[in-house]
């Protein structure tokens, strides 16, 4: 009975933790890396504004470049005034922190140049994304078709002008994942109050639904010139996307209330400078309209539950769930349902189409698993994991902890665990394959983050046994307000112990390895863990770590 009973409770235990990490987002997968370098020239010896302008500069940077992991280069290329207007203008929103790397001025005093690293939302950067109506390259989906009704003056119409045009305005629809149908209306004044059906009855002999059924968005650009080119070289162009929404009982006057505009003026018609212009224009206001055509593709939600065969232990879950839900935007309400110790089950809301449901199960190539299997059993959709076991190789660490800024000039030297090998910055950590006889430098950067390192024991050639006893030592780097927490597992990822550090600054133990074992782990963790709400300064600590 009390077996029973002590089981049980680790299972309810492990159930909760993992119904609160579900519950808000992994705060511990929330948080990455980018730096930047920005050098600015000193305006009449004024070093303080020269700071700055490279402050600035830097941060404009690094958040092109964490808008660039989402983002392919074309898509960063096509939208920049957008990009420039939503992640720009205030720059601080995404940052957590910042760390000077280095800075300095040249002895010419003519210029100043600064070296930061910063820590940046990821979750912030996601509601930006979907804010805009905007995937990311993570995102499985594929292109939506749409109806567009070209409805310009005559001299938009003109074959040299009509190509450049929509040529670009499909460039800039293209991250959306929007591929245009163009009806071009001509000789006919197509006014707002002709209607939906006016518009419907040019589409009286193409498809008007997709394959599931659900029907096409209905959009128009409307483009007039006032003047006309052929009597003044300078005017105006005006431009109007409309959607038409194809709800049933709405009133008529409602079906084109979403509805953008964007003016320019000219002085000489130059058809290479004024379309991108007044497409850019158009991009920056459009987003209503890209919203309203995207929820045209959305599928009803669905209950569905799911069964998870093939996951090891609770870590390698958390990453399962992050890499295949979290910037997922057609799941919803995913919950744990039961533990196993042979499969896991969740519930979840599917707004996506039926017919697209198994191809939500594809891991990236960089994931840590691979989904062996998925199908129907019953009414669970059950998913087969095979997780991987291929140590990543650790980076060399070529400078001294000195050299590097993190150790201060007075720290004494033969304090000092001097690494060889770093953690390589990545968002998605590995396990790390740590040989003896070498130290590893590493950053916990944040509440939640983890490294997992695999350490193979030396084997006695002559009995063919592993040396069973190794000593290992932990040095901490600097401040921090985390509580690091070291754990062993045996070769069969069990766990052997854990050891909570505190505030200390360093510490040394030795190490039996388990009896017919010849590899075992070491996890590096805050003993806190997954915090709602935590920022600020030293919310991270960096380490060295040896074993011999």
């Amino acid at each position: 009975m009390s077996s029973y009973s002590s089981s049980n409770i680790l299972k309810l235990l492990i159930a909760l933790l993992i119904c609160g990490l579900l519950s808000t987002p992994l705060l511990g997968q929330s948080l990455f890396i980018e730096e930047a370098e920005s050098t600015v020239v000193i305006q009449r010896d004024n070093l303080v504004r020269a700071k700055a302008e490279a402050l600035k500069d830097a941060k404009a940077q690094v958040i092109l470049q964490a808008v660039g992991r989402f983002l392919d280069f074309n898509s960063t290329v096509s939208l920049k005034p957008l990009l420039q207007q939503h992640f720009l203008e205030q720059p601080d929103f995404f940052i957590e922190s910042i760390r000077v790397i280095s800075e300095g001025n040249t002895s010419d005093l003519t210029e100043f140049t600064l070296k930061i690293e910063t820590q940046i939302f990821r979750s912030r950067l996601l509601s930006a994304f979907r804010k805009l109506g905007l995937p990311t390259q993570e995102e499985r989906i594929s292109s939506r078709d749409v109806f567009l009704f070209y409805d310009a003056d005559n001299a938009l119409r003109q074959t040299k002008v009509l190509d450049k045009f929509l040529a670009q305005l499909q460039t800039r629809l293209r991250p959306y994942r929007i591929r245009p149908k163009v009806i071009i209306i001509e000789n006919r004044n197509l006014t707002l109050a002709d209607g939906l059906t006016a518009r419907l009855d040019l589409l009286a002999n193409k498809t008007t639904v997709n394959s599931d059924g659900t029907a096409l968005a209905l959009l128009e650009l409307k483009l007039r010139l006032s003047p006309q080119p052929e009597q003044s070289q300078q005017g105006k162009l005006s431009a109007q996307l409309i959607f038409w929404s194809q709800k049933a009982d709405i009133p008529e006057s409602s079906r084109s209330a979403t509805r953008v505009r964007a003016k320019l003026s000219y002085t000489s018609w130059q058809t290479e400078e004024i379309i991108p212009q007044i497409l850019d224009k158009l991009l920056l206001e459009w987003t209503p309209v890209i919203l309203k055509t995207l929820e045209m593709d959305q599928g009803l939600a669905e209950q569905l539950k799911l069964k998870f065969k093939g996951i090891p232990g609770p870590i390698e879950e958390q990453l399962l769930i992050k890499t295949l839900f979290q910037n997922n935007p057609r799941w919803e309400k995913l919950n744990l349902a039961t533990i196993s110790s042979k499969y896991l089950t969740y519930q979840a809301l599917y707004l996506g189409k039926q017919g697209t449901i198994l191809r939500e199960f594809n891991a990236p190539p960089e994931a840590p698993f691979r989904i062996t299997s998925v199908y129907w059993e019953n009414t669970f959709l059950v998913i087969e994991v095979k997780w991987k076991e291929i140590p990543a190789t650790l980076e060399p660490f070529l400078n001294t902890l000195l050299e590097s800024g993190l150790v201060e000039s007075e720290s004494p030297e033969e304090e000092l665990l001097q690494p060889n090998l770093k953690v390589p910055l990545r968002t998605l950590k590995q396990t790390y394959s740590l040989p003896l006889t070498s130290s590893v430098y590493d950053h916990i950067r944040h509440r939640g983050d983890s490294t997992l390192f695999r350490i193979d024991a030396p084997v006695d050639n002559e009995t063919k046994e592993a040396n069973n006893v190794l000593s290992l030592s932990w040095s901490r780097l600097g401040k921090t307000n985390l509580r690091p927490k070291l754990t062993l597992f045996d070769q069969d990822r069990k766990r052997i112990k854990s050891y909570r550090l505190g505030k200390k600054k360093k510490f040394k133990f030795k190490f039996k390895m388990p009896e017919g074992n010849q590899t075992f782990y070491l996890r590096i963790a805050d003993e806190v863990g997954f915090l709602e709400d935590v920022t600020g300064s030293y919310q991270s600590f960096r380490y060295v770590l040896s074993v011999d």
